[in-house]
Parts: C-alpha cells; structure tokens; sequence
C-alpha cells in the first residue's frame, strides 16, 4: 500500500505541509507587491521583508528551547493559531500597520523557502515517523508536498482579478490564510503522543558534547548559505520581475507556480541520487551549477530567457535540502534532533533576515540586478566550503558518503 512506510503522525504533518504551504505560496507573490501599492519604498519593502524573517528566527529559536519540555504538539498548534491571527490582521484593515503586524506575529514565510518553528520541528518528527532506509524519501516527499502547495497558491494571487474583485482588495486570499491557521491547528491536536522526543536521562544541556561542533559548523555554513538566499527570496524576486519587465500578478503568480512546480519535480530525483553518490555530493553537486544559472538572470535580454534561466536553476537549487535535513537527522543522535534543527534553521533564518533590506536598498542605489549577484557569489562560497568541511566526516561508525543511509538498525514507524 502507498506510504504503508510512514507512520500515521508522518501522514498528518505531510497533510499539514500541504495545508500551510498554500498560503504562503500567495503570500510569496503578492506580499511585496501589496506593500508596494500601499506605498512602501524598496528600502522599507526590504525592512518589511526582514521583519518577517527576524520573527520567524525569534520563533524557531524559542521552539529550539521550549518545545521538548513544552511538548512538540502543543508548539505546533501554537504556532498554527499565530497564523491564523496573521490572517485576521490582514483580513481587518487595509492600513499600512495591518500586513507589518501580521508578518511579525505570524510565520508568513515570504522569503527563499519555508523558515521558522514549523521546519525545524516537523524535521525532528519525520525522522520517527519511518525506518531508516526511507528518511530521505520522507523528507523528499515532505518538501515535494510543500512546493506543489506553494504553486497552487501562487495561481491563486490572479484570483481576486478573475471575480472581479478589486486590485487592491486580496481579502479573499486572507480568508484562506486564516482558515489555514485553524486547519493547522485542528491537525496538529491529533498528532500522538510518539511524535514527542524519547526521554533520556540527559537533561542538563541543549546538545551532547559530541554534537556541539558538529552543529556550530553546519550552523556557520547555513547562515552563509540562507544570507545569500535572502537576497533572491520570492518576494524580491517577484519585484524584480515586475520592475524589470513590468508583469502583473497573475503572470507573477504563473512563474513561481511554475517555478514550485520544477522545483517539486526535482524532490522525486533527490532521494535516488543521495542513495547514488551520498548526501553531502547530492547536496553540493547539485547546489554548484543552479548558482551559475542564478548569476545568469539579470543579464538575460528578455523576459522569455530569463524565466526560463529561473526555472533552469529552480530545478536543481532545492535538490540539495532533503538531502540537507536527512544528513542533519543523521549526523546526531535522537536526542539531540530537536535542538539541532531549530538551532541550524536559527542561524539560517537570523542570516536571511538581513539580507531583503540589502538587497531592496541594492535594487534602489546600485543596480536592478545586484541581488542575483550578491546571492550566487555568496552561495557558491558556500557549496565549496561545506564539501571542504564535511566530505571526510564520519559519523556514528558509518562514511556518511555514499553509504549513510543503510540501516544500522530497524526504527519502528509511529
């Protein structure tokens, strides 16, 4: 039976994903655009855009410390209600005020891929919810999911023209980003009691000695790798192309549907590869030439090439995160997954908060395209020095290049 594999909470948090993500497929298009037409200059769009961020940090790093004590469950349902009181922020007032509040209070995740507690979370969970030889595939399935979500609701951002509703009222959109909120929410309250960490008599510290410089490298290399993503998040990429090439929002939304939709399509290949040449290959290999097709977009002569550019490097760019998140689980023990995913997506989601005011006030003083090249430069730097890091790196008696992901021992599926 399809999925017969995954565990009952690993099927909820795969429905959730779909459920969440659809929103911020949306809000990824039209969030920058929306503050554009209340009147936001490009530098504050960018504050706005880092805002956002900061408290998508803030969140992650509070879960990083409470959620195993608190519980993973009641976290998650937490967060899912902030959203859903980000919508009804949106949903109240047309004011400049409204959608600023509802990016702080709620994790809208409108920049370069999905950040904040939600993430670092369910990465804690997933890896409970099968058996060792399928942790890759989950985590392909888990960000296939995401990015399908986000181009359906990335087609949604022409809905409001298509009835007719005015250019400037998106209230529908809203509605359904609040409703997400509470779905979520619904969702999470039947998760188990098995998607809670293991107890162990290690209470006195965050992480294990053997964990502590393992997880402060990757962190480094994270933020370096998340800094430069800033700069091309989806909301600064849907500036460009409609300052560059003047597209209005359905066409905006129809790119980056198509864009989620390549990227989704690449997930169905991660896995295969990783178990074909390792984590750490898939990851960098795959990373090196979506860089350099990113450093090419701001010098495509039209709008034709450089959509196709996009959606060239869209369709290697993310083959590197399952991959990312299923070495991440395999590189500490069990006790140690929850902080290490929160305190990993802390400094990547700190480092991509600094980076959209960056590269709005690039866009505005320097030069249309400088966010591309500040971003490929950056994530390039990142991609070699990871390999340098890591491609001799052995972990609990196993090379985890090319071989980490057989079983050493049977994980029963919750």
């Amino acid at each position: 039976m399809w999925l017969d594999w995954l565990g009952r909470d690993g099927k909820i948090i795969l429905v959730e994903k779909a459920v969440r993500t659809i929103p911020y497929g949306f809000l990824g298009v039209l969030y920058a655009v929306y503050l554009k037409q209340l009147g936001f200059d490009l530098f504050l769009i960018g504050v706005v855009l880092s805002l956002t961020t900061a408290s998508s940090a803030l969140y992650t790093l509070v879960a990083s410390f409470v959620a195993d004590s608190l519980g993973r469950k009641r976290t998650l349902i937490f967060f899912a209600l902030m959203d859903a009181l980000a919508g009804a922020l949106l949903i109240s007032s047309s004011a400049w005020w409204a959608p600023v509040a509802a990016g702080v209070v709620g994790n809208m995740t409108v920049g370069a891929g999905e950040v904040g507690p939600y993430l670092s979370l369910e990465q804690a969970i997933l890896p409970q919810t099968s058996d060792l030889r399928h942790r890759t595939l989950a985590f392909s399935l888990y960000n296939l999911i995401g990015y399908l979500s986000t181009a359906i609701g990335a087609i949604l951002v022409g809905l409001p023209h298509l009835i007719g509703y005015a250019p400037y009222d998106y209230r529908i959109l809203f509605l359904i980003y609040l409703i997400s909120g509470l779905v979520g929410s619904a969702l999470y309250s039947t998760v188990s009691s098995n998607a809670e960490r293991v107890p162990s008599r290690r209470q006195d510290r965050l992480l294990s000695e053997k964990s502590k410089p393992i997880i402060v490298k990757l962190s480094a290399l994270f933020a370096v790798d998340a800094f430069g993503g800033g700069f091309i998040g989806q909301s600064i990429l849907s500036l460009y192309f409609l300052l560059r090439y003047n597209l209005d929002l359905t066409s905006l939304g129809l790119i980056f549907a198509a864009a989620s939709i390549v990227t989704a399509v690449s997930f169905l290949a991660a896995a295969g590869i990783a178990r074909r040449i390792g984590l750490l290959r898939t990851m960098v290999f795959t990373h090196i030439p979506s860089n350099l097709l990113l450093l090419a977009v701001p010098f495509a002569p039209a709008v034709s090439v450089g959509v196709f550019l996009l959606l060239s490097r869209q369709s290697l760019s993310q083959m590197d995160v399952p991959a990312r998140q299923s070495f991440l689980m395999s590189i500490v023990p069990e006790d140690d997954r929850t902080p290490a995913a929160g305190l990993t997506n802390v400094s990547r989601t700190i480092a991509q908060s600094f980076s959209p005011s960056l590269a709005g006030y690039a866009i505005e003083t320097v030069w249309l395209g400088s966010p591309f090249i500040l971003a490929g430069g950056l994530k390039l730097a990142y991609d070699l020095s990871l390999y340098r890091a890591f491609h001799k790196v052995k972990v609990l008696g196993q090379d985890l290049d090319p071989h980490q992901e057989q079983p050493s021992r049977v994980q029963t599926p919750t």
